[in-house]
């Protein structure tokens, strides 16, 4: 944690804030939550919406949101986040005193291979920094570092792996990319691709190295939304591949979520 100490005494010291979990997200550094979830842009009453769930919003941003959730006798924090790396980072770095140990992102992710279909579960078995922030996670800035491979603890997944299948979820792992942009990864896809990428999102990358900083478990659940190698775009995407989406969201994702 020597590197997390030093990110979080600078920014002690230029933020004039201490508790960065509660003053942002509302979440209480001190309570033994279940686990910590982490969703790009995804509400809770769009994952738990087949749930009878009591969800709490305790902080409100100008692009992000903190939540308490209670499930199933389970009490979650939850944190909605804005789409990107940097929004990831910024989110991941608050939990570094936080006495809950389990995080778990979750969030949609673009195939790249024919093997997947929409809905499919995936967890990354590295990932690919193709973004920016990712390059502020080390000691210092090193360009050298672009394109770098995470890996999660092999522990963790290859728990999260076992549970899957003991609940009848087929959890695929693949090698996940992260891009800062989906406008323009079209144009790099070869690139991408001669890197052994299987499948692209922006944040797991930053996810994974912040786990590593501030020595927290996590874990990435991914749903698949669309796939660039059977042409099932993601602008565009039919009703029936919607649907599946959708499905997946709302029942695989909470069910894992749950059983973790």
């Amino acid at each position: 944690m020597e590197l997390y100490n030093k990110l979080k005494l600078n920014m002690e010291k230029y933020s004039g804030c201490t508790n960065f979990l509660n003053n942002i997200y509302g979440l209480d550094e001190n309570e033994e939550y279940e686990a910590i979830i982490l969703a790009p842009s995804w509400k809770p009453e769009k994952i738990f919406k087949n749930f009878n769930v009591k969800i709490e919003l305790v902080k409100e941003g100008p692009y992000y949101n903190g939540y308490v959730i209670d499930v199933e006798n389970k009490k979650y924090g939850y944190i909605q986040t804005s789409a990107g790396a940097p929004s990831m980072v910024d989110c991941c770095l608050t939990l570094g005193n936080a006495k809950c140990n389990k995080i778990i992102f979750v969030g949609a992710v673009g195939a790249l291979k024919e093997d997947m279909r929409l809905g499919d579960i995936i967890t990354p078995s590295k990932s690919i920094a193709g973004d920016g922030a990712s390059l502020y996670l080390q000691e210092n800035i090193d360009s050298n570092n672009f394109q770098s491979f995470v890996y999660p603890k092999e522990q963790v997944k290859e728990n999260a792996m076992n549970i899957a299948k003991n609940i009848g979820i087929e959890m695929k792992e693949k090698t996940v990319y992260c891009t800062d942009s989906i406008f323009c990864e079209y144009l790099h896809l070869n690139e991408i691709l001669e890197l052994g990428s299987e499948a692209i999102e922006m944040e797991t990358a930053a996810f994974y190295r912040c786990m590593e900083i501030i020595n927290k478990d996590g874990i990435a659940i991914l749903c698949v939304s669309d796939n660039s190698a059977t042409e099932n775009h993601l602008v565009g995407r039919s009703d029936e591949d919607t649907k599946k989406f959708h499905e997946s969201r709302e029942n695989l994702i909470p069910k894992l979520i749950l059983s973790l």
